[in-house]
């Protein structure tokens, strides 16, 4: 696992749409939100698209870019990683241990510390 504050590697990951992305593709644009877990049901991520759909512009506001993805190198575990957009790891949440309200309130946290 990658530590606070370190650089993120430059995974290759493929969204639950289909389209892959490297996460050096959102460095100096916006933070990433990376949320994996390949046990899901399609239901559960069907249920994420939604939310993150019905606070859209929340996202953007936050500079925010979501990704679910469903695809992700080994060394990748199941979780949720917020990237920020200078491309450092800022934290990590585990599965079942996280909300949507979570994730944009550590992002609203960190936008105070670092205007």
């Amino acid at each position: 696992m990658i530590e606070k504050g370190e650089r993120a590697p430059n995974w290759l990951l493929k969204d639950s749409e289909g389209q892959t992305h490297v996460l050096s593709e959102f460095r100096q644009k916006s933070h990433v939100l990376i949320v994996y877990d390949p046990e899901v049901p399609a239901a559960t991520i069907r249920h994420w698209q939604a939310a993150i759909q019905a606070d859209q512009k929340q996202w953007e506001w936050l500079n925010t870019r979501v990704l679910i993805v469903r695809q992700a190198p080994k060394e990748v575990v199941p979780g949720v990683y917020i990237v920020d957009r200078f491309g450092l790891f800022w934290n990590y949440f585990s599965p079942g241990h996280w909300t949507f309200d979570d994730l944009e309130r550590d992002l609203i946290y960190y936008e105070a510390r670092h205007c």
